[in-house]
């Protein structure tokens, strides 16, 4: 049994992710090999592909909860709730999913949920689109990881770049994902006990017409 967090697992994820690709060349080429191709190579090339490696193995990225409004922390990924709300399609019946033992039952829910992560660099060409494609990579190929988590049937959009006054600081570009995921939450209920009826009782019924009448045992 457990609860997810979306949040906090996608956050984790993704500061993993870019932890191990620093690691590794050999896996972060497999992001930007096509610079290299030879549509893209008289204007990008080998280069090219140097200078995003050497961007990325210096620069501290970190992976923040909400928005950072401090200018040193950029660049950054931001990752914040959008929107939660129970999925009423996959509940289970009395949002009981199953049973345990004679005296305790599981309760279930099913809730889908909508996380924005931002890619956010200080300026709006070269930095926001290596970090978006390194965030892409990760989302996918750590996929197995979301899921051992508790996001489940993850789904991805992401909008152009846009520049938000209010919410970051001047100069600061960002390009957003939406990350769709669905995640099933459970717990350890208080036993199901039927409500034992006695002479006297009155108990409500819903009538066919008139509401809700009472009837007299």
């Amino acid at each position: 049994m457990s609860w997810t967090l979306p949040e906090v697992a996608i956050r984790r994820v993704i500061n993993d992710s870019f932890k191990k690709l620093r690691a590794d060349k050999t896996a972060f080429l497999e992001i930007f090999s096509d610079f290299a191709k030879d549509e893209l190579a008289d204007e990008y090339g080998n280069d090219y592909i140097e200078k995003i490696w050497e961007w990325f193995t210096v620069t501290k990225i970190p992976v923040i909860q909400s928005w950072s409004f401090n200018s040193q922390k950029i660049p950054c990924v931001s990752v914040h709730l959008a929107n939660e709300q129970e999925d009423e399609s996959k509940l289970a019946f009395d949002d009981f999913g199953g049973q345990f033992d004679t005296s305790n039952e599981t309760g279930t829910a099913a809730f889908s949920v909508m996380l924005d992560i931002g890619c956010h660099a200080n300026r709006g060409g070269d930095h926001v689109l290596w970090l978006y494609y390194i965030l892409a990579y990760t989302l996918f190929k750590y996929k197995p990881s979301l899921v051992r988590l508790g996001l489940e049937m993850g789904t991805f959009s992401a909008s152009d770049y846009s520049k938000d006054a209010e919410k970051m600081g001047n100069n600061i570009w960002t390009r957003w994902v939406r990350y769709r995921c669905t995640t099933q939450n459970d717990w350890a209920a208080d036993e199901l006990v039927e409500p034992e009826l006695q002479v006297g009782m009155k108990v409500s019924r819903i009538g066919d017409t008139e509401g809700t009448d009472d009837v007299e045992i």
